[in-house]
């Protein structure tokens, strides 16, 4: 005797192609995540801090990481078995976790040098071997969460696509930017995003306080605590009009240079654990 499926409803041709469909907006929508909670907060961040094009980063992660999730949601939603599905979206979270480092270290600087011409020969990108730590790292924490979205995303598609209701064809989109988010976040503040960013923001804060009390009396002690000090050989050319990148940093993140664009000129800042340390102008290609 032939035993039926439990709702031989999920066999029919038309709900096989609407969950093939949702399964790739499940993926689009979890690399979505992954990516606004990785790199689009820290985007956003540095364009309050005058970052040279800030959401550079962003938009490259985006788009690989919802391509590489639309694809995992479709062939997960394909096979229909939940084994498949872990096993693809965690070969999907190597490529989350690779990019969690050679992004920001390894395309950002080349995207860059395309798109401001100038700084090309001034980024001093090195990949030290501790950096294949920090990947490892980031996929152990990111395979925690990714492979709970695979357990989840057929079932709850399965429930989505008979829906008739907005709220519940998007609570699974829901469940898996909320994993993201919290798995970007753990990523974004534990291995590359934060030193850099952190370094860039305080330089940002000493040019605002320069710029800002230009021609006035400043207490020295304020002005010690501001690091002003590190521009003093360069201070005819601080301009509140200015757009910062990291343009080096050593093995452990903690000694990290800061390429400045002024109005005029062009320098780089030394910053040893988010104190400014001291500036000089550079040199650029015409």
């Amino acid at each position: 005797m032939k035993l039926q499926p439990i709702n031989p409803n999920l066999e029919r041709p038309d709900v096989l192609r609407d969950k093939h469909r949702y399964g790739i907006w499940f993926g689009l929508f979890l690399g979505l995540g992954f990516a606004f909670f990785t790199w689009g907060i820290d985007s956003y961040i540095l364009s309050l801090h005058h970052g040279l094009h800030p959401w550079l980063k962003f938009i490259i992660g985006a788009v690989i990481c919802m391509v590489v999730g639309g694809l995992t949601g479709w062939l997960s939603a394909r096979t229909n078995k939940p084994l498949f599905s872990v096993l693809f979206w965690l070969a999907a979270g190597s490529v989350f976790a690779w990019l969690t480092v050679n992004l920001p270290l390894v395309i950002l600087p080349k995207a860059i040098s395309i798109v401001e011409p100038q700084t090309r020969g001034l980024l001093h990108y090195m990949y030290y071997d501790d950096f294949g730590k920090r990947v490892l790292l980031a996929y152990t924490w990111l395979g925690i969460f990714i492979t709970m979205a695979g357990l989840l995303q057929l079932p709850l598609s399965d429930s989505a696509v008979f829906s008739t209701s907005f709220f519940g064809k998007l609570g699974p989109i829901l469940v898996s930017m909320i994993l993201m988010a919290i798995a970007g976040t753990i990523v974004d503040n534990g291995l590359i995003n934060q030193p850099l960013r952190d370094s860039t923001v305080a330089i940002d804060n000493t040019i605002r306080f320069i710029t800002d009390n230009r021609g006035r009396e400043v207490d020295k002690a304020e002005a010690r605590q501001m690091h002003s000090g590190a521009f003093r050989a360069i201070d005819d050319s601080v301009s509140a009009e200015h757009g910062l990148i990291v343009s080096g940093y050593d093995s452990q993140l903690g000694e990290i240079n800061i390429l400045v664009k002024f109005e005029k000129d062009w320098a780089e800042c030394q910053v040893i654990y988010n104190q400014p340390i001291s500036c000089e102008i550079i040199e650029t290609v015409p």
